[in-house]
């Protein structure tokens, strides 16, 4: 009877956990001491630890707690240090009480699955409201809870989940369309919220999750129907990627001649700095002195002022009228229709912009980042990047520290010095690298890394768990996610690599403790959990 009390507690912290995971930093907080006191509540240590040594992914969680413990030794920022220690805590007690609890039935899988997607759902639907009735709101606030990128890896999951429910549905027609739609409002989401990273890491999942388990579809018309349909769209990504960059780049009809005057008689400016947008130079055939004379004209917003982006005014019009092919004069201006003129008075600097969950905005925005860069050599305001120059300089600090690296509290001072010490746009800014492999490098060195490495490979093969569909499907998205996010260190991505790692690696190798009958975890393989 105390055990089944217990197991009810575990199941509906679970539970709270996932519903907490994309919405309440106190309430996952909350979940996982929780789950952590029943653990210790119930005791049994003796059952729970019986495998303890065939627990792979267990022994990579106590490792990395005990890497950061040690590398505390040669950590100038103690304090910092300290408190990174214990808010990492909840990477070992997650796994600590999931894979030595039993693993959940098919019927818990399931209300646990539920729970997240619906909550995932309802945050979405709370994000388009926001948009709906929040004038100008940023899009990295459409989401109100946790960061738009950590959501973003949440949406993956969930469309990932809801895919491979949908391939074994069989005969449940309506729960397959019903499934379908949710993964297009979760498509369409990440759209509206320009998740970059999330849109390239669900393609990369989807194709993972298709080369792996294709086979273990029961049904196969459905089986080919799912990897034609991935053909496809692998094909129209291409082929829109190919189609906006070229349009980009493609030269258009200049609205002036070489060398002419305004139709005023005023002589154009020109500054040969190389920076393309939509296929003109920006800063070519700038009338400036016809530009400060008529913007008052239809404006009452200063020119040198300030966006409510950040962005000023001037160069927000210029860039507006290069690329709506208008000239870059008193015309042109007097050509701009009043939304043209409130967008330019938002900091939006080409119509493109205007087109919201749009393919062709987002890649538009990349590609004048680049340009910006290469023009420039400017990374303020663009956020890969920023990245870019980040990975650059946590990369040449870690080949000052080869060995041992800086310590886990120093990896925001010492990549801050390094900055300042390059002259870099982003000195004072005392960032993380934006790369959690970077970061276990410089917090570790080379030699913790590939201990690290080594225990995860290690566990990996001892469990088999990469045969496992939806365990390879989460392993993309969270190794994808490391390429350009700290994951490790934040609370929302801490908690849901240490979730999914547990409770999916729980039912595909060697477990702890008791199962239960007829365990059924992944769908696509029901009879290959055997120890």
């Amino acid at each position: 009877m105390r055990l089944k009390i217990h197991r009810t507690i575990y199941i509906v912290l679970l539970l709270l956990l996932v519903g907490s995971m994309t919405t309440s930093n106190f309430m996952m907080n909350l979940a996982w001491v929780l789950l952590f006191a029943n653990w210790l509540v119930e005791w049994d240590m003796k059952r729970k630890f019986a495998g303890f040594s065939r627990n792979g992914f267990l022994h990579v969680a106590i490792l990395y707690f005990i890497l950061h413990l040690v590398a505390m030794l040669w950590t100038d920022n103690f304090a910092y240090g300290i408190d990174d220690i214990r808010q990492k805590l909840r990477l070992i007690a997650i796994p600590l009480v999931i894979l030595t609890s039993a693993p959940l039935s098919k019927r818990q899988w399931r209300m646990v699955a539920f729970v997240y997607i619906v909550t995932i759902f309802v945050v979405t639907i709370i994000g388009v409201v926001r948009y709906l009735t929040i004038p100008d709101i940023p899009y990295r606030q459409i989401v109100p809870f946790i960061s738009h990128i950590r959501f973003s890896l949440n949406v993956c999951m969930a469309m990932c989940i809801l895919i491979a429910a949908i391939t074994h549905c069989g005969e449940h027609i309506l729960h397959s369309v019903v499934m379908l739609l949710l993964c297009l409002w979760f498509l369409a989401f990440l759209l509206l919220i320009q998740s970059y990273t999330g849109l390239v890491i669900l393609l990369i999942s989807c194709v993972i999750m298709l080369v792996i388990g294709w086979k273990h579809i029961p049904n196969k018309p459905v089986r080919w129907v799912s990897v034609s349909f991935l053909a496809v769209v692998l094909l129209v990504v291409g082929g829109i990627s190919i189609y906006y960059v070229n349009e980009y780049y493609t030269p258009r009809t200049s609205s002036v001649g070489a060398n002419r005057l305004t139709a005023n008689g005023n002589p154009y400016t020109h500054r040969r700095d190389g920076l393309v947008e939509c296929g003109r130079y920006v800063n070519d055939y700038v009338c400036e002195s016809e530009l400060r004379s008529q913007w008052p004209r239809v404006s009452s917003c200063p020119l040198d002022s300030i966006t409510p982006t950040g962005y000023p005014v001037y160069p927000a019009l210029v860039r507006y009228l290069n690329a709506a092919g208008l000239t870059k004069d008193s015309a042109g201006v007097s050509h701009l229709s009043p939304t043209d003129i409130a967008a330019i008075e938002q900091g939006i600097a080409n119509p493109v912009y205007l087109q919201q969950a749009s393919l062709r905005r987002m890649y538009y925005v990349m590609l004048f980042e680049y340009e910006n860069y290469r023009a420039y050599g400017s990374v303020i305001g663009f956020t890969m990047l920023q990245r870019i120059e980040l990975w650059e300089n946590a990369y040449a600090l870690f080949r000052e520290n080869l060995i041992c690296g800086v310590g886990p509290g120093d990896v925001r001072d010492a990549l801050d010095a390094r900055l300042c010490n390059v002259g870099s746009p982003l000195a004072g800014s005392h960032r993380l690298p934006h790369n959690q492999y970077l970061t276990l490098l410089l917090s570790f060195g080379l030699v913790g890394f590939l201990l690290l490495l080594a225990a995860l490979i290690w566990a990996l093969v001892r469990t088999r768990s990469l045969r496992h569909t939806l365990f390879a499907t989460f392993f993309t998205i969270a190794t994808l996610s490391f390429l350009t996010e700290d994951t490790l260190e934040t609370m929302a991505g801490a908690v849901f690599i240490a979730f999914f790692l547990s409770l999916l690696s729980a039912r595909t190798g060697p477990h702890v403790g008791p199962r239960p009958p007829q365990p059924e975890f992944l769908p696509d393989q029901p009879s290959d959990h055997q120890n």
